[in-house]
């Protein structure tokens, strides 16, 4: 995934020359935006538990962009997404989730024609994850990643549309389970770049 993103960025860079700066607006800025999220988790667990499952919810994001040419700009971010994700069943019956997952995002973009961006993302990602026994947590570590496309509607207001593969790191809990977790993320919002 990590290679399809940078191969990405690369052609669209290629793609987004000086004869499209007339185009874009600037790239510069700080821009708010909420989403709404489908996602497909996953579990693989030392008690035998191998389940997915899906949620759809809310998130909110924040971010600021530096241009770095006309065409090209890198972002710094954060992004917060509500409720629980749930990633299947153990064995015993109980959710395996991602409680309030957020991240710190670097989010390079290339300006394309008509107001369009390529964005690519990687992400520290952070939640707390529900245990087998259906009582303890622990905190959810990992790493994101993700592409996605911005449609500038004017100077200020955007819509997007993006997917994200987020991967924890295998969790241990209390009782003695370990668990593997990641979830497909894929979402569509609406945003105001302040100018």
């Amino acid at each position: 995934m990590k290679k399809l993103l940078l191969a990405s960025v690369a052609v669209a860079s290629l793609a987004g020359t000086s004869a499209f700066a007339a185009d874009v607006t600037d790239l510069s800025g700080f821009s708010i935006g909420t989403n709404v999220e489908f996602s497909r988790g996953a579990v693989n667990a030392t008690d035998g538990s191998s389940d997915g499952g899906a949620t759809t919810g809310a998130g909110l994001q924040a971010r600021y962009d530096w241009a770095l040419t006309p065409t090209f700009a890198l972002g710094l971010g954060a992004s917060y997404s509500s409720g629980n994700h749930l990633h299947g069943n153990y064995t015993n019956g109980s959710q395996a989730g991602v409680n309030n997952r957020y991240s710190i995002d670097l989010i390079p973009t290339v300006a394309l024609s008509n107001g369009y961006q390529l964005f690519g993302k990687v992400s520290s990602i952070y939640g707390t994850a529900s245990s087998s026994d259906g009582v303890n947590t622990t905190d959810a570590q990992g790493v994101g990643y993700g592409i996605g496309v911005r449609k500038m509607l004017d100077k200020n207001l955007f819509v997007q549309a993006g997917y994200d593969l987020n991967k924890f790191r295998d969790v241990t809990y209390s009782n003695g389970t370990t668990a593997s977790l990641q979830e497909n993320v894929y979402s569509i919002g609406i945003g105001y770049k302040f100018r």
